[in-house]
């Protein structure tokens, strides 16, 4: 009986730690996006002309490995689009190893219609499971 409840010990400690290895406990998430008319992001914005230059920051926090950050503009209510359409030529990924932040350019120039879009930040890990995701609204003018 002795060896059994030993036995039973050894082996809940070894399956354990087994799950929690095979585990991600990660806590490394987006913690913040913004948009801005200028590359520091001290001029944050979410209206934007044609001819003007949209910046986007997708911070990345509590990230002990490495992950990569999608970025891209979605139609969200603009005309001749249909809604969740991604805007071609909008799509720009950033690897981060550690924390930091992705940076986006985008020119507001052909391709763009005037209306509402959704910039989305989607930071996925190695493995390319999608791990935290932040969205941003901006209104494009003529």
């Amino acid at each position: 009986m002795r060896h059994l409840k030993k036995f039973v010990t050894v082996s809940l400690f070894a399956l354990t730690i087994f799950i929690i290895q095979g585990c991600n406990v990660s806590t490394a998430n987006l913690s913040n996006l913004t948009t801005s008319k200028d590359k520091d992001g001290k001029e944050t914005s979410t209206t934007f002309k044609m001819g003007e230059t949209l910046y986007g920051k997708a911070v990345v926090s509590n990230n002990p490995g490495k992950v990569k950050v999608n970025l891209y503009l979605v139609a969200e209510d603009v005309s001749e689009l249909t809604k969740g359409e991604t805007l071609k030529g909008s799509e720009v990924s950033v690897d981060l190893d550690g924390d930091g932040a992705a940076s986006y350019t985008v020119p507001v120039s052909e391709g763009f219609l005037p209306g509402t879009y959704k910039l989305h930040a989607d930071m996925v890990n190695d493995a390319g499971e999608k791990k935290d995701s932040k969205t941003a609204t901006v209104t494009i003018t003529e």
